[in-house]
């Protein structure tokens, strides 16, 4: 990872970003790594696999496969866009979790997440809009919708609400109820102002919580859980000290300045020490970004737990 980051003690969410940070200038593939890319009109998918340790160690993150969906215009509600992104979700998933999880096997979703803080809320408003069925098996089957599993959701909150850890949480509910599969959704943090709201990163590596804004709570991984593990993350935050940075560094671009990453570093720390270097932003219109991206996510799992299922038959059992 490069000084400015190491500096700041910025963790990377994003394994597109990580990549990048580790090949710097030199456009070539990471030893262990390897990348597939799907572009379409307005969607560009990464696929990116992490299939050694070395490489592992690399990019900082666990072996496993790590998908990004990125679309620019994904912040602009347009019903043509949404479906294509729904289906970038599905597809995506989908390759995931088609090995290890039957027809009629229960999933639990969980949204991470403080929903108090609109940048924080993505998580407890993905199970807001996701089909939820268990009690219907248990209680009244004959209102479900031939084909469709059981599915529980929580949005546990955060530990300076509830007094609980995240893990404590999940792990009580995974030992009682037994799921095949997790579905966990949270916000993250970007390195670049132009991925808030128009990236979403799935992965089968599970979820470290808090680590993009350097609060870091207990793993929330197969490992550790006993069950597969599904993240699903969409960046709405950045970094204030990063945002310092790319404004240093395009100036003197600009302008033909040499740009000196000490003196830039120094700066930035003087400016943002106030508030002990974590000083995150976000946009103003971060609650259509937090509504528009929550509904495409919980409709793209909804779409790959149940297959052949309409969306108004699957909005129909939305909490």
């Amino acid at each position: 990872m490069n000084k400015f980051m190491q500096d700041f003690s910025l963790n990377v969410d994003l394994a597109i970003e990580a990549r990048d940070l580790v090949r710097g200038a030199a456009d070539t593939e990471i030893e262990g790594v390897t990348e597939e890319v799907i572009s379409k009109e307005e969607i560009k998918t990464h696929i990116i696999k992490i299939n050694t340790e070395k490489g592992a160690q690399k990019l900082g993150r666990p072996i496993g496969t790590y998908i990004t969906i990125e679309s620019p215009p994904m912040k602009v509600n347009d019903p043509y866009l949404k479906e294509e992104l729904v289906q970038a979700i599905t597809d995506s998933m989908s390759s995931l979790v088609a090995e290890f999880i039957k027809t009629n096997d229960t999933v639990l979703l969980v949204g991470l997440g403080n929903w108090r803080a609109t940048a924080d809320s993505l998580g407890p408003k993905f199970i807001e809009y996701s089909p939820i069925t268990r009690h219907y098996h248990s209680y009244a089957p004959d209102a479900l919708v031939e084909g469709m599993r059981p599915t529980c959701g929580i949005a546990p909150g955060v530990l300076g609400i509830t007094g609980l850890e995240t893990f404590e949480v999940i792990k009580g509910i995974v030992d009682n109820i037994k799921p095949a599969l997790l579905v966990i959704v949270d916000a993250l943090a970007a390195q670049n102002v132009d991925r808030i709201g128009t990236t979403i990163q799935i992965s089968n590596t599970g979820i470290q919580p808090g680590a993009g804004v350097g609060n870091l709570r207990h793993s929330l991984t197969q490992a550790d859980l006993g069950v597969p593990v599904i993240a699903i993350g969409c960046p709405t935050i950045v970094n204030a000290a990063v945002i310092a940075d790319q404004a240093v560094k395009k100036f003197c671009f600009n302008t033909g300045a040499s740009y000196d990453e000490i003196k830039s570093i120094n700066s930035i720390r003087e400016i943002v020490s106030f508030y002990g270097g974590s000083l995150s932003v976000t946009p103003k219109e971060v609650d259509d970004i937090i509504e528009n991206s929550s509904r495409i996510i919980s409709m793209g799992v909804a779409r790959t737990l149940f297959p052949g299922i309409t969306v108004e038959q699957l909005e129909l059992y939305a909490t």
